[in-house]
């Protein structure tokens, strides 16, 4: 809780401190007995707003057991009772406060960041809902779980802690707990910090060989699951951005799609009995007057009963489309369930198969990708259907590079060895070596096939777990580079084309969250071929640590 709130103040004050210098007197950026005068009067000082954040870790080096209270903090309270309309102006002021502490007589009630407040204040009437009302009222209706940590905890753990919780929270401000104080800790600021730790672990892996093992296995491991959390951290923050946009959109489109997809069977029922009705004018009336004789020829009347059903008919299989696509752009999107849930895993690969429809179509010299789908009575899974997506993505992306590698083959219509590679896939084995997969003819497509190839099958298997295979005829990969498959930041491609997280990343999802296996067998100029499999119902299980084969 602060430390105390001075009695003869306003609602609220604000300053920002370096923890680290606690000896330091911080000095209040404004202070006035009404709030909304102190509120326009406020400017931040010249040291808050020309303290950039690499200059104030630079002053406070950091190391692997750093805690939060090495780091800036901010402290930044305000009285329940101050309006909405003075809080905005507060954040205006100072734009590099990421959130405000809301107290209660000197009580810590909570936390309302940058990001909930102008969210909320961006809606349909919320100016006029909350502006001239206390502040509590718009945390009553923004509330959500805020993230407490000791001023003590180390940043690496706090990291980890930050993980846990949901996608839209992820760049929350964290709240850190002091001597009988509550303070702000900006999670970019928790990052940059984090990734000081991570070269500072590099720097002292590349040293340890000078020490002893048990000191350079902890380092070891230590950068092991910075690189880990690194990892999380990106493709989170872009994972859970990307799902909320697409949300957003298929919500949209399905609220506009549902009056035409809902009306078009009155529509067509409607034209049907207008047609009927003009069938029966021309049957007891043959020989209509000039003046509709006319207006007959005008709109051509035969071309017109011959059209209208096929015109609605198209508009009715349009309709349908665009709710199946929007269907699958919510499948697709459900990146924030955070518990698994029974789902059908045909479901989640139709669906990315269709965000990916159009890198499967002919592009230069390679025609269109083939994608054969064998699929088997497989039963409802227990998994997380948004993570399990992003595997498939990465996987089939991959695939689709190593066949586009191939361009040279498919356009001259045959099935030489091509030398190439895909994100994961580079190397070429000596043309007299003997294959290290057994008959690998047996688990990759017809390498000889003119045509760039994805097969997809699955199966359920033994042990009670489903079976997905993703093969495809592109340019395969050497031992070496199947090694070194799911490690973190490994890539073949050129600086600037490939990050190396991909296949990382669906080796976390599918092994570490789902305890399933993630393998591949492949073979340069044949192909290559991912196994995954996953429980069918998850249970308290140590993940198992399969490799590529």
């Amino acid at each position: 809780m602060p430390k105390s709130f001075p009695e003869n103040t306003s609602n609220w004050r604000i300053y920002s401190e370096e923890a680290r210098g606690c000896q330091k007197q911080a000095t209040p950026l404004s202070w006035t007995n009404k709030a909304s005068e102190t509120l326009l009067a406020c400017q931040p000082t010249q040291e808050f707003e020309q303290r950039p954040l690499e200059a104030s870790l630079q002053a406070s080096p950091l190391n692997l057991d750093s805690t939060l209270e090495e780091l800036t903090l901010h402290d930044a309270c305000i009285d329940l009772e101050c309006t909405t309309e003075e809080v905005s102006k507060l954040f205006e002021a100072n734009p590099l406060l990421p959130g405000i502490i809301i107290a209660d007589g000197g009580n810590f009630v909570g936390m309302i960041s940058r990001r909930q407040f102008f969210e909320c204040m961006s809606r349909p009437y919320s100016l006029e809902l909350f502006s001239k009302r206390p502040v509590l009222a718009l945390y009553s209706f923004a509330q959500s779980k805020t993230l407490v940590c000791d001023r003590n905890a180390s940043i690496v753990e706090t990291v980890q802690h930050s993980l846990e919780r949901s996608p839209e929270s992820m760049c929350e401000p964290i709240v850190v707990q002091l001597s009988g104080a509550y303070k702000l800790l900006d999670v970019h600021q928790l990052l940059y910090a984090h990734s000081q730790i991570h070269q500072l672990a590099t720097e002292a892996l590349r040293l340890s060989e000078a020490q002893s093992r048990q000191q350079a296995t902890k380092l070891e491991q230590t950068l092991y699951e910075l690189q880990r959390t690194q990892t999380q951290l990106i493709q989170t923050e872009k994972m859970s951005s990307l799902g909320q946009i697409v949300a957003g959109v298929a919500h949209e489109v399905n609220n506009s799609v549902n009056y035409i997809h809902g009306n078009l069977a009155h529509a067509s029922d409607y034209a049907y009995d207008l047609l009927h009705l003009v069938y029966l004018y021309a049957k007891h009336y043959p020989e209509p007057v000039p003046e509709i004789q006319e207006e007959m020829e005008a709109i051509d009347l035969d071309f017109l009963i011959l059209d209208l059903p096929k015109l609605l008919s198209s508009m009715q299989l349009g309709s349908e489309r665009i709710c199946d696509i929007v269907l699958s752009l919510r499948n697709f999107s459900r990146l924030d369930e955070a518990e698994g849930k029974p789902v059908d895993i045909h479901e989640g690969i139709d669906s990315t198969l269709l965000f990916l429809q159009n890198r499967l179509k002919g592009q230069g010299q390679r025609p269109d990708i083939s994608v054969h789908k064998e699929y088997g009575d497989l039963p409802l899974v227990a998994c997380n259907a948004g993570e399990l997506n992003q595997a498939f993505m990465n996987i089939l992306c991959n695939a689709i590079e190593a066949v586009e590698m191939r361009t040279e083959d498919w356009a001259l219509g045959s099935g030489d060895k091509g030398q190439g590679t895909g994100d994961k896939e580079l190397g070429k084995s000596p043309s007299n070596s003997q294959s290290p997969i057994p008959n690998p003819q047996s688990l990759i497509l017809n390498p000889q096939s003119p045509i760039p190839q994805i097969q997809i099958r699955t199966e359920v298997g033994d042990n009670n777990q489903v079976l997905i295979r993703i093969t495809d005829n592109g340019v395969g990969m050497t031992s070496e580079v199947q090694q070194r498959l799911f490690d973190p930041f490994f890539t073949t491609k050129p600086v600037g084309k490939g990050s190396g997280l991909g296949l990382s990343i669906s080796y976390q999802i599918v092994v570490e969250k789902h305890c399933g296996k993630l393998t591949c067998v492949s073979e340069p100029g044949i192909g290559t071929e991912f196994l995954i499999e996953i429980p069918i119902q998850q249970s308290n299980c140590e993940s198992t640590l399969s490799r590529c084969a």
